[in-house]
């Protein structure tokens, strides 16, 4: 019990929908400690592409449909699973372009080689602030308080779209729940410090601390939504 796994929405809630021999139980083989953030997806693109809101990228997707073009960090990625939600709740059809990580994708989207993508906030955002990169739109339901000028894809006419890369500290399942409660107090404080607040609000991440069983609350319906969303859009990702 003193190795601690940073659990992510990849891990816990994204590998479970889609793989189904997983070497483990994203739910009963660990014990949630506490949410460390949630963090938007941005969606950009560079400044030569002629669509800039989100409804002028959907008129584009269906006038040219099979022509526009996404990249994401990799197959399976939280960036591809907002593409697929995007697509699947716009009924459009788009090319998914996977990447091996951020840094190749945003150097191609900078040069135009793909069109769009949706990134992590992390990610994107020194490139947004140099010029390189536009931010179309968010993907949490509320703006983020590092974004406040830029809506949200929810507010482009799918209300409660959410698709976000998330993180927090998760121990193995039978670890004392005494000991649990210890780490989940002392890492409040630390979420608590003013220092880390302006750390982690710099890279959009929201929503950090609170209890283990907001947490575990908090991954269960991330698992939920993505076992529904791979199941109605019928996602598959080769091994």
């Amino acid at each position: 019990g003193n190795t601690l796994l940073m659990g992510h929405i990849h891990s816990h809630a994204i590998a479970p929908a889609l793989q189904a021999k997983l070497s483990y139980n994203a739910e009963s083989d660990f014990a949630p400690v506490v949410l460390v953030g949630v963090t938007p997806n941005l969606l950009v693109c560079n400044a030569e592409q002629p669509a800039k809101t989100v409804p002028d990228l959907i008129a584009l997707c269906k006038a040219r449909p099979g022509h526009v073009t996404f990249g994401s960090a990799g197959p399976a990625s939280a960036q591809h699973l907002a593409l697929e939600l995007f697509k699947h709740q716009a009924k459009i059809f788009a090319v998914h372009i996977p990447y091996r990580g951020s840094a190749p994708l945003i150097t191609d989207l900078i040069g135009g080689q793909v069109q769009y993508s949706f990134d992590t906030m992390t990610a994107a955002t020194p490139h947004v602030k140099s010029g390189k990169l536009i931010a179309v739109a968010q993907t949490r339901t509320a703006r983020s308080k590092a974004y406040p000028n830029v809506p949200t894809v929810a507010e482009a006419g799918f209300p409660g779209f959410d698709a976000t890369t998330w993180y927090g500290l998760i121990a193995p399942a039978k670890v004392n729940a005494a000991y649990v409660k210890r780490l989940n107090e002392d890492v409040n404080k630390i979420l608590a410090m003013p220092e880390v607040v302006e750390r982690l609000g710099a890279s959009g991440a929201e929503d950090s601390g609170g209890t283990p069983e907001r947490f575990a609350e908090f991954m269960q319906s991330e698992r939920v939504k993505y076992a529904k969303l791979v199941k109605e859009a019928g996602i598959k990702i080769e091994s």
